[in-house]
C-alpha cells in the first residue's frame, strides 16, 4: 500500500471511521486531504500520518501498513502493541486498531505522538530527561523478571546469548576481517585502517564474545534502536516534566541492558562532533544517572558501571557495527562513524583488557 489513493479506496471498505470512532470515544472521520506519508521503507512497510475529525477538533494518528509475508521483525512490534501494551503502556503509543487487509498486510493505527527530535535542540542535560524512562522500561523484565512477561513474545524475539546469535557473530567477525584486508587494498581507506589494523585483527581473536560480564551483570528487554527519532514528546517539551514514549519497535530484544545505553549516549556522542569535547563528563553523568535509576527499582550491577558501558559498545561494534561500516566505506558511501570505531575500539580494548 504505496499511495494516498489507495488508502482512501479501502477506508469506507473496513469502515474505519466506525472502529477509530470507538478507540477516540467519538463520532471521527478521515479527513482526506491531510494524509501524509512518513517513510516507505524497502522492509516492506510504510507509515503514514492521518487525522481524524469530528468537525472542530483535528486527532493526529499514525497508520504502519506491514506487507505480508511478515519479518520477525515486524511480528515483534505487531506483538508489543497488541499483547504486551498493558505491560508498557506508560512508555508506548496507544494502539487503536489492527486489521488484516485483504490477507495481504497488516493495518495498524496508533497515536501519534511528536517526535522529540525537531522539538528542542537537543543537549547533553537532555539526556537526563530520557533515561528514567529507559531504566523504568529495563526494569520490568530485568533478568527473572523477564519470566512474568516472556509468554508475550514468540519465538521470533532474538536473544542475544542464543546459539543462532553466537553462529552469526562468528561469521560476522570473518566479514569484518574481510573488510579489513580489503581496506588494506583500498587507496581511499588504507591510510585510515593500516595503524589499527593489527591490534584490530588480534582483539577479533578473542571475540565472539569479548565481555562475557555484560551479559551475566544484567539482560532485559531492550528497545534495540533508542536514537532520537525514536522517542517523542506527549505532552510538549515546553512542560517541566516529560511524558514521553517510545516508538518503532522492530528492533526489540532479550539482551544486555547496556546496549540502549550504547545507542541513546555513546553513538549520539559519537554522531556530535560538538558534543566530544566533553564526551567524559556526559558519558560519566549519563551512566550516574541511569545507575540510580536503576537502584529505584531494585537493581544494583555488580561491576563499575561505566566499564559495562565501554564493554557494550565494544561488543556491539566488533560483533556487527565495525563490518557495516567498512562495508560501506568499500562500497564508496560515507561514514561518519567509522574513524571513531577504529579509534576507540582500540583505545577501550587496550583500557579494557583486550589487548
Amino acid at each position: 500500500m504505496n499511495s494516498k489513493d489507495e488508502i482512501i479506496s479501502q477506508w469506507p471498505r473496513f469502515g474505519w471511521d466506525k472502529e477509530l470512532s470507538k478507540a477516540l470515544g467519538k463520532p471521527v472521520k478521515l479527513a482526506k486531504d491531510q494524509i501524509e506519508n512518513l517513510k516507505n521503507s524497502r522492509e516492506k512497510t510504510s507509515i503514514w500520518k492521518l487525522v481524524m475529525t469530528d468537525g472542530r477538533e483535528s486527532i493526529p494518528i499514525v497508520l504502519k501498513i506491514f506487507k505480508k509475508p511478515l519479518k520477525d521483525k515486524h511480528i515483534l512490534e505487531i506483538e508489543m502493541y497488541s499483547k504486551a501494551f498493558h505491560v508498557f503502556n506508560e512508555i508506548m503509543p496507544k494502539l487503536y486498531w489492527l486489521e488484516n487487509v485483504n490477507n495481504k498486510e497488516i493495518w495498524m493505527f496508533t497515536e501519534f505522538i511528536q517526535p522529540l527530535r525537531g522539538q528542542i535542540k537537543l543537549a547533553p542535560q537532555h539526556l537526563e530527561r530520557i533515561i528514567p524512562l529507559v531504566a523504568e522500561f529495563h526494569a520490568k523484565t530485568f533478568e527473572k523478571r523477564f519470566q512474568k512477561h516472556s509468554h508475550l513474545f514468540g519465538s521470533s524475539l532474538p536473544h542475544f546469548d542464543s546459539d543462532q546469535k553466537s553462529k552469526k557473530n562468528v561469521e560476522l567477525i570473518e566479514k569484518t576481517r574481510e573488510y579489513l584486508d580489503l581496506a588494506m587494498k583500498d587507496k581511499n581507506l588504507k591510510e585510515l585502517v593500516k595503524p589499527k589494523y593489527r591490534a584490530i585483527q588480534k582483539i577479533l581473536n578473542k571475540g565472539p564474545v569479548f565481555f562475557p560480564e555484560i551479559f551475566e551483570t544484567g539482560q532485559c528487554l531492550i528497545h534495540g534502536d533508542l536514537h532520537v527519532h525514536n522517542i517523542c514528546i506527549k505532552n510538549g517539551c515546553d512542560s517541566e516534566d516529560w511524558d514521553l514514549r517510545l516508538i518503532d519497535w522492530e528492533s526489540i530484544k532479550y539482551g544486555p541492558c547496556w546496549y540502549d545505553l550504547v545507542v541513546l549516549v555513546e553513538l549520539l556522542v559519537d554522531f556530535r562532533s560538538d558534543w566530544q569535547k566533553r564526551e567524559e563528563e556526559i558519558r560519566n553523568r549519563c551512566v550516574q544517572v541511569y545507575v540510580q535509576e536503576m537502584k529505584k527499582h531494585g537493581i544494583i550491577f555488580q561491576e563499575e558501571p561505566l566499564k559495562l558501558l565501554k564493554k557494550a559498545y565494544l561488543q556491539r561494534t566488533l560483533e556487527k557495527k565495525l563490518a557495516n561500516h567498512l562495508r560501506r566505506s568499500l562500497d564508496g558511501q560515507k561514514s561518519a562513524l567509522l574513524k571513531r570505531y577504529l579509534e576507540k575500539v582500540v583505545v577501550w580494548g587496550k583500557e579494557l583488557g583486550l589487548l
